[in-house]
């Protein structure tokens, strides 16, 4: 009969058996997990271009337009795709050549139309080995160094001729009038203007505003520039596409 002493060291010995099996077990599965790769990341596809596009919510857009261009001199060319009721595009592209994505979103608003240009999260430019390149609807924030200027819709002031001011101290009040072209609720924006040879309030959310300014706290009279409407405490705006720059922008001329 086996000693107690003996048992002990049998049970201990296989104790520590199986839990050396059991922590292999577990590290083994560990480095198994940590080289597969996330199921939601996209993977480059060669000869094509692939990605996905979402709104302002991240919801998928469908029926979006995204070009490829083809900068190499020589080969010149665009191809396009259009995304599906996933948000998803696949563009293929030719054997020879540099590439960039860009994509725009086409908008009526308020009975006016507008093309939209969508953020890409990858500006730099690809080869034939494809790329994967998903695009964003954005309100408002700075477009890429590359791209230059922002997102959102852009008011200019310009003074009446003769009525000199620092345009510095002037204060700019907008509050949304309905919803924003997203559809989402708009807050109210208080800014000092941008300053070169007019003043300029950058980045706003496309949407339509009554527009009021102080200068040194004292109200401003606002119009539609080049119009003939009378001078007011607060103006409405709504934005126009400028083909030039493709940023929406609305023009008041002040006075006091």
């Amino acid at each position: 009969m086996k000693s107690t002493f003996s048992i002990l060291v049998h049970i201990s010995k296989k104790i520590t058996r199986n839990t050396f099996i059991f922590f292999l077990m577990i590290i083994i599965s560990l480095t198994a997990c940590s080289c597969k790769k996330d199921p939601t990341e996209a993977e480059a596809e060669r000869g094509y271009a692939t990605g996905k596009v979402t709104d302002t919510k991240d919801n998928p857009l469908a029926g979006v337009e995204v070009s490829i261009e083809n900068t190499l001199v020589g080969y010149h060319s665009t191809a396009n795709g259009v995304t599906d009721s996933k948000g998803l595009y696949k563009i293929k592209v030719s054997n020879v050549g540099t590439f960039h994505a860009s994509a725009y979103l086409n908008r009526e608003f308020n009975g006016k139309q507008y093309k939209l240009e969508l953020h890409c999260d990858g500006n730099d430019a690809f080869g034939n080995e494809g790329a994967v390149r998903d695009f964003q609807w954005k309100l408002t924030g700075a477009k890429p160094v590359t791209l230059d200027g922002f997102y959102g819709a852009t008011l200019e002031l310009y003074n009446e001729p003769g009525y000199y001011i620092d345009e510095e101290k002037i204060v700019v009040t907008l509050n949304p009038v309905g919803t924003l072209i997203d559809g989402s609720t708009g807050i109210t924006i208080t800014k000092r203007p941008v300053v070169t040879s007019y003043s300029v309030v950058n980045d706003i959310p496309l949407g339509k505003y009554t527009v009021s300014a102080t200068y040194n706290g004292t109200p401003l009279k606002l119009k539609k520039l080049d119009s003939n409407q009378p001078y007011s405490n607060t103006a409405n705006i709504e934005f126009e596409q400028i083909i030039s720059s493709g940023t929406p922008t609305a023009r008041l001329s002040y006075n006091q």
